[in-house]
């Protein structure tokens, strides 16, 4: 059986991206920086514990983690036998054909693009929310968001060996800060024998969807590694390598980090409730005291910034993809001196402000309406392109097509497909309640 060791170049006038910018360490900051741990506590899962499953979110990030854990099986799989920048998109594609892996494409295009200028939009945010608390001087939101949308924009343009450096750097602050919050709340004396958020009740309580939705988001930059994989040297190892370690770290993160949450408060979901974009500052200040909790306030903001870069990085490479096979104009998969795709980083860019001049415009509420939007178009993405992951992979086996054990790469994929769209259908069912919209768009 052959390999592919690169995805095929359709068009005549592509260039390829740059090889040995990024390592297995690299790779796995980049999706540590996107899913940025931090960030998810001061929004997506404060949010699951005000409007979702409340504590239960703790027995979702379990859930999740274990189905992406059986998914994980065909995707490494696939990745052993095609390597591409729009990984889920060649991975249908060597299934499913060129079609499917068209279609998929376009919704990976979607829904990084989302996620990135929700990222941006945050970064704007909370970036004011840390300048009125430390300094008291109170910036537009959007005007801080557009500066973050043109540094993302350069970092996009210098290449993933510079993005991935300023990423490893605010991911491990994140690490580091997550660690001090953490023993700070044990050294409080929390009840740590308490089992409350694994219970039934607590997981499957009202508007578990919304925090599938939330818990989802967290971990929907699971492609990360594997669109760098043109990027780095022996990029079926790698990659394979790099994606276990991310979703390991992931799921043991956000189940500390969202632990320490809930055990520093004695009622989580009524603070939650009163006002989820405060629960970690106030935790932060009472546990940490005013200095650390203003570093921890200031880096939450910086961390969405990272969880931008990491985003657009995608986007790009999906643009770039889309590019080089003639699914799009040709010229987004042309590469500058520096091995960077620069036409297709002005267009990401581009696309974000055009967003954000129309949320100014509306006057959407960037924390409220923008982020809970964003996040159930982008987790309703990521769902479509792990179930056609799985499907691929089942009918490449069946097909004589993927190398791997019966378990690995039918049985796996089979559960994953059954599991994840049995998730797409209890998020899609109440989505107007889930997203804060009736329409599947921002």
């Amino acid at each position: 059986m052959s390999r592919l060791e690169s995805a095929p170049t359709t068009s005549a006038g592509s260039s390829p991206l740059r090889r040995g910018v990024i390592g297995v360490p690299g790779m796995v900051f980049m999706v540590i920086a996107a899913a940025a741990p931090l960030t998810a506590m001061a929004s997506n899962l404060a949010l699951s514990l005000a409007s979702g499953a409340g504590v239960g979110t703790l027995g979702w990030i379990v859930l999740v983690g274990l189905l992406l854990a059986v998914f994980t099986s065909g995707y490494v799989a696939l990745g052993r036998q095609v390597v591409s920048a729009g990984a889920y998109h060649a991975y249908v594609a060597y299934g499913l054909g060129a079609t499917a892996g068209a279609a998929i494409a376009y919704v990976a295009l979607l829904a990084y693009n989302l996620a990135a200028f929700a990222m941006v939009v945050a970064t704007g945010f909370f970036l004011d929310v840390a300048l009125v608390a430390t300094v008291g001087v109170d910036v537009s939101w959007w005007l801080l968001a557009a500066a973050a949308l043109v540094a993302v924009g350069l970092l996009g343009h210098v290449g993933a060996d510079v993005s991935t450096r300023v990423t490893t750097v605010i991911s491990l602050l994140q690490l580091g800060l997550l660690v001090v919050f953490t023993t700070a709340v044990l050294l409080d004396g929390p009840d740590v024998s308490s089992l409350e958020g694994f219970r039934p009740s607590a997981v499957f309580s009202d508007g578990f969807a919304i925090t599938l939705v939330f818990v989802l988001l967290s971990f929907a930059c699971y492609e990360a590694a594997a669109a760098y994989g043109e990027e780095c040297e022996a990029p079926q190892r790698k990659v394979r390598l790099a994606t276990y370690i991310s979703l390991g770290a992931l799921v043991a993160v956000f189940l500390a980090a969202t632990w320490a949450l809930v055990a520093a408060y004695a009622d989580v979901e009524s603070a939650a409730r009163a006002d989820p974009g405060a629960l970690l500052d106030v935790a932060a200040q009472r546990l940490l005291g005013s200095p650390v909790g203003a570093v921890l306030t200031s880096t939450v903001a910086v961390s969405f910034f990272a969880a931008a870069v990491s985003f657009h990085n995608l986007a790009v490479r999906y643009f770039f993809a889309l590019g080089r096979s003639g699914l799009l104009p040709r010229a987004l998969a042309h590469t500058g001196r520096r091995g960077t795709p620069g036409v297709a980083v002005g267009l990401q860019v581009a696309l974000g402000a055009v967003l954000l001049v129309i949320v100014v415009v509306v006057g959407a509420d960037p924390f409220t309406t923008v982020f809970p939007a964003v996040s159930g178009v982008t987790a309703l993405g990521f769902i479509i392109l792990t179930c056609a992951t799985s499907v691929s992979a089942l009918v490449a086996s069946l097909q004589g097509r993927l190398e791997g054990s019966v378990l690995g790469t039918r049985v796996a994929p089979a559960v994953a497909a059954v599991g994840l769209g049995a998730v797409g259908v209890l998020i899609a069912t109440p989505y107007a309640t889930v997203t804060g919209s009736d329409a599947v768009g921002v």
